[in-house]
C-alpha cells in the first residue's frame, strides 16, 4: 500500500513539474496582450456572395488579391485545369482563364492534386494585369501578363548559387506568401541543415531587375532556439501580402506562437506585440523526433496544439487581422479528432496591436487559408471539407465587415 501511495504521490508531482513548466514557457516567451479601450464603438456584419465560375474545385488555396484602378481582382491558380483563373470580386464575374501549358510559357508536367510541390504554381503575387509573378515549384519566378506573354524568368536555384548562401528560397500562399517590400520581393529561406545554436536571416530580400538578393535581419523567434525546432509540423514563420506600407514595415508571425511581430527596416528594429488567443495554448509544446519514432506522434501533436496563421492589415479600416486554430484532444470517445474539428478563431487589433474583438467562428463551415481583404471587408471561404454544401457552378464567400458605429 506505501509502495503505491508512492507511486500515485510520484506521478502527481510528474505532472506539476510538467505543467509547471509549460505555463513557465509561455510566460517567459509569450507577450502581454493589450485590450483596446473602444472595443464598444465596433460593429460585426456579415454578408454571404457567390460568383458564377466553371472550374471544378471548391476554393483556390494558391491566390493573391490585386487592386487596379480602384478595382479589386482575384487571381487563383487551378491545378485540376492548370490555369491562373481571374474574377472581377466587385462585378462578381469570372473574367479570363490562363492555360499554362501554353507555348509561350515553360511549364509542363503540373501536379493535377497540388500535391507534389515541386510540381505546382506555389505563390501568386500581381503587381498590375502585365505583371503576374508565379513561383513555380520554388525553382522559377515567371513574371507574365495577360496575353501569356512572359515577361522574364529567374531561376531561384542560380541566385542560390551565385549569392553563395548555403539555401534554398522558397514561399507557399498559405504559408510563407511571398510579398513586395519597396519594389524588393521577399522571399523565405530554407536551410537544408539548420544549427540551432546559430541564428542565421529567414527572409530574404530579392530585386527582380538585378536578380540581386538580400538578406533581411529577421530569425526565427527565441521560443523556438529554446526548444531547438523540435515544433513537429509547426515551425513555420506567417506572413501576408497584406502589409502595412508605412515606412516598410514587414509584419510577420510564426504558427507556432501567438506573438506578432514586425520589422522596421528604416532603423532595423523587431517589435515584438503580444496577441493571445483566450481560448487554448498560446505556444506549441515541443516535441522530438527520432529515426525509429511513429510519425503519428506528430499527427497527434498537430491536433493538440494551436495553429496562428498570416496577419492581414486593412489600410482601408486601419486594423489588423488573425485567423487561428484552437488546440483539441485527439482522442474522442470511440474515434478520433483531426485537424478539421479544431474550433477556427478570428482576432482583429487596432494599428497599435489592442484587440478590438476575438471571434470564434461557427465549426465545420470555413476552410482555412482562403481568407483574403478588399475594401468591401474580410473574404472567407464557406468550404469547409466537412461543409456539404457545394455549388460547382459558384465560388461562395462570407464578408466579414467590421466598422465603427456612426
Amino acid at each position: 500500500m506505501l509502495r503505491l501511495q508512492f507511486a500515485l504521490l510520484y506521478l502527481l508531482f510528474l505532472s506539476f513539474c510538467f505543467f509547471a513548466c509549460k505555463n513557465s514557457d509561455e510566460n517567459k516567451y509569450i507577450v502581454k496582450t493589450k485590450q483596446a479601450k473602444n472595443t464598444n464603438d465596433y460593429i460585426l456584419e456579415i454578408k454571404s456572395v457567390k460568383i458564377p465560375c466553371n472550374n471544378l474545385i471548391r476554393q483556390y488555396f494558391t491566390y493573391t488579391i490585386l487592386n487596379q484602378r480602384n478595382k479589386n481582382y482575384l487571381i487563383g491558380y487551378n491545378p485540376k485545369l492548370a490555369s491562373i483563373d481571374i474574377y472581377d470580386l466587385d462585378e462578381r464575374l469570372f473574367i479570363k482563364r490562363l492555360n499554362l501549358y501554353s507555348k509561350k510559357l515553360s511549364i509542363s508536367n503540373l501536379d493535377k492534386k497540388d500535391l507534389d510541390k515541386s510540381r505546382s504554381v506555389n505563390d501568386i503575387l500581381a503587381r498590375n494585369m502585365d505583371s503576374i509573378i508565379l513561383n513555380y515549384g520554388n525553382k522559377k519566378i515567371i513574371i507574365l501578363d495577360t496575353a501569356l506573354r512572359c515577361k522574364k524568368i529567374i531561376s531561384l536555384d542560380s541566385i542560390v548559387i551565385g549569392s553563395n548562401i548555403p539555401t534554398k528560397l522558397v514561399s507557399y500562399s498559405h504559408d510563407f506568401k511571398m510579398f513586395f517590400s519597396g519594389n524588393r520581393l521577399v522571399l523565405k529561406q530554407l536551410y537544408s541543415n539548420y544549427n540551432w545554436k546559430i541564428r542565421v536571416p529567414v527572409f530574404a530580400a530579392l530585386n527582380l531587375e538585378n536578380a540581386k538578393l538580400t538578406n533581411l535581419p529577421i530569425t526565427y523567434s527565441d521560443y523556438l532556439y529554446n526548444i531547438k525546432g523540435n515544433a513537429g509540423f509547426l515551425s513555420s514563420v506567417i506572413t501576408s501580402e497584406f502589409q502595412k506600407n508605412d515606412h516598410d514595415l514587414i509584419t510577420y508571425s510564426f504558427i507556432y506562437e501567438s506573438n506578432i511581430y514586425q520589422y522596421n527596416p528604416k532603423n532595423s528594429t523587431i517589435t515584438c506585440y503580444g496577441a493571445k488567443v483566450s481560448r487554448g495554448k498560446n505556444l506549441v509544446d515541443s516535441i522530438s523526433y527520432k529515426n525509429d519514432d511513429d510519425i503519428n506522434k506528430w499527427v497527434t501533436h498537430h491536433v493538440e496544439n494551436p495553429q496562428f496563421f498570416n496577419v492581414i492589415y486593412d489600410k482601408y479600416r486601419k486594423l489588423y487581422y488573425r485567423f487561428s486554430l484552437e488546440n483539441i484532444s485527439q482522442k474522442n470517445g470511440n474515434y478520433f479528432n483531426t485537424i478539421l474539428d479544431k474550433p477556427l478563431t478570428l482576432m482583429v487589433f487596432n494599428e497599435k496591436f489592442e484587440v478590438i474583438k476575438e471571434l470564434v467562428l461557427p465549426m465545420y463551415k470555413y476552410a482555412i487559408n482562403t481568407w483574403f481583404l478588399t475594401k468591401e471587408g474580410l473574404f472567407i471561404s464557406p468550404t469547409h471539407v466537412k461543409n456539404k454544401v457545394f455549388e460547382s457552378s459558384y465560388l461562395k464567400f462570407d464578408i466579414i465587415q467590421i466598422s465603427k458605429k456612426k
